[in-house]
């Protein structure tokens, strides 16, 4: 008989009492469940037999039988529901908790990790809000940019060296003489609907993508991009660019159908990568292993990603920057992970490749001038910052920051006299936790000194769409930069295609910064990227046209849930090569 059918018999029953000895009869449970005594008899023998209650029949007339119930209706719908989620059965799952949404939450998120079903590994994880269309094209946040990474790939992708690694592409040349750079594709590869991928495609999607808005600072030197041969794509570049490979080694430069770049509201896209969508909803993101994959498949067949309200739960399982992580002994495992206990420790947290900053607005109506942004420079120093978060309980797991990445020079300036500051300044943030708490921080500090503050919140799109139209006018931004996995060419970029920070450092600041980039692109190859921005970055901080705050620290925040899964840069795990070892 099924649990079900049990469950709408127990619930006949618990109007009797929970966790208490009751003396009745048989004919008087069969009454109570509405059954025959024989029906009776069986369903408390089937009910023993799975823990839900004890039964103690007494022989002999005038002789009581014990009956004690051991769940409340409440306790035992949520461990039906519990073993519903582990079978992927979600809607009976909430079915059962009779719709109740936040009950269902706390379930997914106390089942989040790995189970293997009908011999396929399957991950749920949840997550905290729900995400944006995943495309390339596309203005993205740090989470979607690490689910573009798992839908699409690129021609070529760039390692922590800076050195270019084959993908869809498998070998390619630059003519320095000619300034073109010439891919070669892999024979047999498709998108995930099965249409070809072939050097007509990518010619098609990259001659398309650099007319967009998004793509034409970083590719207003490439005249045309051609497919003189099936698997081979030349792009013609109208400047010498050693690190164009880089360039589109990055997230926004995944292989997608060109017809995808036309709008439209359908979050079902078509990728190329390792992971294919098959559900994006405003409740969960679903995601199957491409067998068609250029490379190894993954190891992992589903991932299941909840968007919950985590803002009342506890062991939050995507909390960027929190120092904690519980672990709950699953084992599941990298497949290169050769010693897995000996990872733990060293995998558990890292400083992320990024920075969030104090941007002064110099397009802002309200300027502040060179002398009030060297002392609000030397006034709203991390330090303080920090003390303030303390105090209000809003400190996330950070660094302090001397300079825009974390591995580059410390760079200490002298303070500053103080000065009169205006009687109003205006801030601007984008809708993210962090950058949010230090503009309250940074709100309450200041008008501490007499200046009255205010913090507006925008969008992620609506900030960078302000900043691109001029429009920005807040004297102070808060913002930050992330690099992705393409370290060199991601660093490049975060200067370079920098909407908000190009806005703001004023019109012959930008015409230096862009100049410089130019010719560092020009004249550089690709490893060497790092080392050569690093003066270009420290002149943005030496000039005060911005202030290093904090470094995240991220944390593995999938410890105990998937157990020795590497952290990417974005602060997610590594599915792809995530197995069992049962």
């Amino acid at each position: 008989m099924s649990d079900l059918t049990l469950l709408r018999y127990y619930t006949r029953l618990v109007p009797l009492g929970i966790n208490e000895e009751i003396k009745t009869s048989l004919p008087e449970v069969a009454d109570a469940m509405f059954t025959s005594t024989r029906h009776a008899r069986n369903l408390l023998q089937d009910m023993q037999k799975i823990g839900w209650l004890t039964w103690s029949p007494k022989v002999g007339r005038n002789q009581r039988s014990t009956l004690c119930l051991a769940y409340s209706l409440s306790d035992l719908k949520v461990q039906l529901a519990t073993l519903r989620i582990q079978e992927g059965k979600y809607e009976k799952a909430l079915s059962l908790l009779d719709g109740d949404q936040q009950a269902f939450g706390r379930l997914l998120q106390s089942t989040s990790g790995a189970t293997v079903r009908e011999g396929q590994l399957h991950i749920q994880l949840t997550y905290k809000r729900p995400f944006e269309r995943l495309v390339p094209h596309h203005l993205q946040r740090s989470s979607e940019r690490y689910l573009l990474r798992q839908i699409y790939c690129c021609l070529v992708s760039s390692g922590a060296d800076g050195k270019l690694q084959p993908e869809l592409a498998h070998h390619w040349h630059y003519d320095q003489a000619r300034c073109e750079w010439t891919f070669y594709l892999r024979p047999g590869l498709t998108f995930h609907n099965g249409a070809p991928i072939d050097a007509s495609s990518i010619a098609t999607l990259f001659n398309q993508l650099k007319t967009l808005e998004h793509y034409q600072s970083e590719m207003s030197h490439l005249i045309e991009a051609t497919a003189p041969l099936s698997n081979k794509v030349v792009f013609k570049l109208a400047i010498q660019d050693k690190g164009f490979g880089g360039l589109i080694s990055g997230v926004k430069y995944g292989i997608q159908p060109p017809a995808q770049l036309e709008k439209t509201d359908s979050k079902l896209v078509t990728g190329s990568g390792a992971f294919a969508v098959v559900e994006h909803s405003g409740e969960r993101l679903r995601l199957e292993a491409f067998d068609h994959y250029y490379a190894c498949r993954a190891l992992t067949d589903q991932v299941t990603i909840w968007q919950l309200d985590e803002k009342e739960m506890v062991n939050k399982q995507i909390e960027t920057n929190q120092p904690e992580a519980r672990d709950q002994g699953c084992n599941y495992y990298l497949s290169h992970a050769v010693e897995p206990k000996a990872q733990v420790a060293s995998q558990q947290s890292r400083v992320e490749d990024g920075c969030l900053f104090v941007l002064f607005n110099q397009q802002s109506p309200s300027t502040l001038n060179d002398k009030q942004r060297r002392y609000l420079s030397s006034f709203i120093r991390p330090e303080i910052i920090l003390k303030q978060l303390e105090q209000t309980n809003t400190l996330f797991g950070c660094e302090i920051a001397s300079n825009l990445l974390p591995m580059w020079h410390k760079i200490v300036r002298p303070d500053a006299p103080k000065v009169t500051l205006p009687e109003h300044i205006s801030i601007a943030v984008y809708d993210y936790t962090a950058l949010k708490n230090c503009a309250l921080a940074l709100q309450s500090i200041l008008e501490k000194q007499g200046t009255h503050v205010s913090v507006n919140t925008y969008s992620f799109r609506e900030i960078n769409q302000l900043a691109m139209e001029g429009k920005l006018n807040e004297s102070l931004i808060l913002t930050n930069i992330n690099l992705d996995d393409n370290r060199h060419a991601s660093a490049f970029n975060s200067l370079y295609h920098n909407p908000v920070l190009q806005s703001c450092i004023g019109h012959e600041s930008k015409v230096w910064l862009t100049q410089a980039l130019s010719d560092l692109r020009a004249q550089t190859p690709l490893p060497d990227y790092l080392d050569a921005l690093e003066p270009i970055a420290s002149a943005l901080i030496n000039q005060y046209w911005l202030t290093p705050l904090f470094h995240h620290r991220q944390t593995l925040r999938f410890h105990g849930v998937l157990k020795d899964v590497e952290l990417t840069n974005w602060g997610w795990p590594d599915i792809k090569n995530v197995w069992s070892a049962d």
